[in-house]
């Protein structure tokens, strides 16, 4: 076997690896990833692979093996075992990933593109999934800006359903191979979406409801899979291991009569998917503390770690808040007590009070944090004023792959709730080795004292609101009615505005989808036109809605007659649904719709003959025909 570090990365003309599996050198090389599955037993299961150009191999690696970086280029000695996985002997990082980008604040917006593919019986209607993506009050897209407290954008399209040749049991590489040429055979591009929905019917002996790739904030893995299940919980859930989150876990502890001391370790049980409050266990309410800290969403004093004892001011979080929303303080066995108060409201709200959740420091891939779940009078985890919590103290837990065992260690304290507004709780925290210092933000520097507790009172009073203000757009040149001679250059120019993010703009052309352009500048050069008539209208989209601009006809005149090669792309007969409006492919058969964010009173967005004229809700203000199309598609090419 290749030993580690003994022969160069096979290297393309640039330099770079090249991936592929080296059967006569004995390794596979390649990106790497891992994903996570969420079993319908209610198990989790952590798989790890190297992709090989077209091919992903499943590797088996030792327990122990440090995991490396999403898509980090990786080589794997090994060799290929019996059921079709690669034994590994080591994992070697030749390359570490691409550098990504650092978002600004709001972040740009996460494009995702979700897939929705059937082989019999027809597939997931269409409108559906839109509406649970990107436009119904509990939609993907409103989840996130409302637990991001406007940090996080999701915007995308849903295509499909398209029917695809059956897989042939639960083999999600080549349902993401058929889905994508699905998409292209239809024109579009997967590549135009950083992170893939592939939605597709249960029954493959898959054993999972949803499967993830794990990434992190900052560099997101790409793929994630939906067998039959596109719930609240499995959406946002796969979503969120995407982007590095890992399983929130629940303590389950039996009731004290006299308080609340239990020792984790020998009292509760792990259950794996035990937050009953959080996607990323079992409930579709707001993310716990835990996780909302290592996605960023909450930084500087909305995090307040303290060692001394005091009385804090906690915050709801369900608001964008300057002050302590994450109370932390040390356990006895060496992790953290994150309080988080939650006051119930928002559209993802589920009960209300203060949670303990207990987690290592928030750093790197998947905070492993447990909220004890039944604590306090009704057993449902939530404590209200007057409730107390005393740490339990740790009985000896044993060694783990050769380390020592921990030894016992006595209660580090605990903390009672004194008030509980709508605004805030007030918590008194006495610690048995209180030190004195000064509790610390996050970001550094030291929280405000306000009414006599520790912590800033200020927040906005509400959970951030969903986008209900569509985009506004306008077509400024060419002016309608304007005449040009034929062989004319010129530039189609759109203006759009939002009062979050404009996410994209679509030219169309004689009322069919043509160009769809990301960011500004919205310019579409067209370059020696030919004789014809032509109208022109765009379509600008937010996150949630889209606005039709207004129509552009224009005439260009001479002797000059239009290119045969007219509507040669065969874009002029497609089946191109848009927002809100479907397709025969919903009723079972191999055509598609494609949606994205429309309005949530059932506005539809026109398809063929595109959009709006002003002021004319129910008209249609550019394209009955299709002409010569393939002129300018050249250019854009």
């Amino acid at each position: 076997m290749l030993a580690l570090g003994s022969a160069p990365a096979q290297a393309s003309d640039d330099g770079t690896p090249q991936s592929g599996l080296f059967l006569e050198a004995g390794y596979v090389q390649g990106e790497y990833e891992m994903r996570i599955a969420s079993m319908l037993d209610g198990t989790s299961r952590i798989s790890h692979h190297v992709k090989t150009g077209d091919e992903v191999y499943e590797i088996v690696l030792d327990e122990g093996v440090e995991s490396p970086e999403y898509n980090s280029f990786v080589r794997v000695p090994g060799e290929m075992a019996v059921d079709g996985r690669w034994d590994a002997d080591e994992l070697v990082v030749l390359s570490p990933p691409p550098e990504p980008l650092i978002d600004a604040e709001p972040r740009a917006a996460r494009r995702v593109g979700t897939v929705l593919v059937f082989w019999e019986g027809g597939g997931l209607p269409n409108a559906q999934a839109n509406n649970s993506m990107f436009t119904a009050d509990d939609s993907t897209n409103v989840y996130y800006g409302e637990n991001s407290y406007g940090i996080e954008t999701m915007a995308g399209k849903v295509f499909g359903p398209y029917q695809i040749d059956n897989p042939g049991g639960c083999n999600t590489n080549q349902i993401v191979n058929l889905a994508d040429q699905a998409m292209i055979e239809r024109g579009h591009d997967p590549s135009d979406y950083r992170q893939m929905m592939y939605h597709f019917p249960g029954g493959l002996g898959c054993g999972f409801a949803g499967l993830a790739s794990v990434g992190s904030p900052e560099n997101p893995a790409r793929n994630s899979w939906y067998s039959g299940s596109f719930g609240c919980v499995v959406r946002n859930q796969e979503l969120g291991h995407n982007y590095g989150m890992g399983h929130s876990h629940a303590y389950s502890c039996p009731p004290v009569p006299d308080g609340m001391d239990h020792n984790i370790y020998s009292d509760c049980s792990h259950i794996e998917y035990g937050h009953p409050y959080d996607p990323m266990g079992g409930g579709c309410g707001h993310m716990n503390v835990v996780q909302k800290t290592f996605m960023g969403w909450l930084d500087e004093c909305n995090v307040v770690t303290t060692t001394s004892s005091g009385i804090f001011n906690l915050l709801p979080t369900e608001w964008p808040c300057n002050g302590t929303q994450a109370l932390v303080f040390p356990a006895s066995d060496g992790r953290y007590y994150h309080l988080e108060y939650r006051n119930g409201d928002g559209e993802f709200s589920i009960g209300g009070g203060v949670l303990v959740n207990i987690a290592p420091e928030v750093q790197g891939f998947g905070p492993t944090g447990y909220v004890l779940d039944e604590l306090g009078e009704n057993s449902n985890g939530y404590l209200h004023a007057g409730d107390s919590f005393t740490d339990p103290g740790t009985a000896e837990i044993p060694g783990a792959e050769g380390r020592p065992p921990i030894p016992a260690q006595p209660s580090s304290g605990s903390f009672t709730i004194l008030e509980e507004y709508d605004t805030h709780v007030v918590i008194q925290v006495d610690l048995a080795d209180s030190d004195g210092a000064q509790p610390t933000c996050r970001g550094g520097g030291n929280p405000i004292d306000d009414e006599g507790a520790i912590g800033s009172l200020e927040c906005t009073g509400a959970p951030f609101p969903a986008d209900e203000t569509p985009p506004e757009v306008t077509i400024t040149f060419p002016e309608d009615g304007q005449v040009f001679e034929p062989g004319s250059d010129f530039v189609i120019t759109a203006d759009a505005t939002d009062d979050r993010q404009v996410i994209e703009v679509e030219l169309y052309l004689n009322g069919e989808p043509f160009s769809v352009l990301t960011q500004p500048p919205w310019e579409w050069p067209a370059t020696g036109i030919p004789e014809g008539d032509y109208e022109f209208g765009v379509v600008a989209r937010d996150a949630r809605s889209w606005t039709p601009s207004n129509a552009v006809a224009i005439s260009v005149s001479g002797d000059e007659q239009p290119s045969d090669e007219t509507g040669a792309d065969g874009t002029a007969g497609e089946d191109d649904s848009l927002p809100g409006e479907s397709s025969s492919a919903t009723d079972g058969d191999d055509g598609e719709g494609t949606t994205t964010g429309g309005d949530t009173a059932g506005q539809t967005e026109p398809g063929g003959c595109a959009c709006n004229q002003p002021g004319n809700a129910g008209g249609y203000g550019f394209g009955l025909m299709v002409l010569a199309m393939a002129w300018m598609r050249r250019r854009n090419d």
